[in-house]
């Protein structure tokens, strides 16, 4: 049985950072598994947005703080009889070490990606509409005239000062994810609403409708979320179901 069709809202500023991570880095993941020039094309502008984000400065820090804030957060389970303390260790290690290598990492790590001459004339086009077409960037026409293994051995080589980033990123929304378990739900008429508790702010909510034929709209605010379920049939506007809709729910925190 398949697994269910999960929609997710970030809470806070920081889950959204980690997501939209997570969003660019699954354009680099799928390089090597379909190297297809248009997969490699989308390599490229995750690439660029990743100069972006990591240009900030914060990034990295940012991350950096949320495994720090998990590990503390873990190592207050280690003392709980019910807690598998061999797999909690093994997690802890494995935070503990990203973290480290994180810390380590100063924007000049990441300069070899971002002061890439060809990354360089295509980030200067990326927001311009249709902007780094081929004919606009003969850079970019040769680069895609080479061969297949040359250019995703490239995006590899690009990537790799990313790498740590990647694996941390993965791990936390893995371990926010998986804090909490899914129940059934039920929204009267399409619509539901939950009070939050500010004491256990929720980093991640997680929504799957029973009906894959309906989504839901996430709303949310420190105090309390509200879900409304739209269904869109052929080409009319969606419109909130008028129907029950069971769905599954979970408020992810670590």
């Amino acid at each position: 049985m398949s697994s269910p069709a999960y929609y997710e809202q970030p809470l806070n500023e920081r889950a959204r950072l980690l997501m939209r991570l997570e969003f660019v880095f699954k354009k680099l993941d799928n390089v090597v598994s379909d190297p297809t020039p248009v997969e490699q094309m989308q390599a490229i502008n995750g690439l660029l947005d990743l100069s972006d984000l990591v240009g900030r400065g914060d990034t990295t820090s940012e991350v950096t703080k949320e495994l720090e804030r998990i590990s503390h957060n873990l190592k207050g389970l280690q003392h709980i009889p019910s807690v598998d303390s061999v797999r909690l260790n093994k997690i802890l290690d494995n935070v503990g070490s990203l973290s480290t290598r994180l810390s380590q990492q100063t924007p000049k790590h990441y300069k070899t990606t971002i002061n890439n001459e060809l990354l360089c004339h295509l980030k200067r086009r990326q927001h311009v509409t249709c902007g780094n077409t081929e004919f606009d960037q003969p850079a970019l026409q040769h680069w895609l005239f080479k061969p297949d293994q040359t250019r995703i051995q490239q995006i590899i080589d690009w990537s790799e000062p990313f790498v740590t980033l990647n694996l941390a990123v993965k791990l936390i929304l893995q371990l926010i994810r998986e804090s909490a378990q899914a129940k059934l739900q039920s929204a009267e008429a399409g619509f539901y609403q939950q009070t939050l508790d500010p004491e256990q702010p929720v980093q991640i909510i997680r929504v799957a409708p029973d009906d894959p034929t309906c989504y839901p709209v996430i709303s949310a605010g420190r105090h309390r979320f509200t879900l409304r379920f739209m269904r869109q049939t052929g080409i009319d506007p969606a419109s909130q179901v008028d129907g029950q809709v069971a769905f599954q729910l979970a408020c992810c925190s670590v």
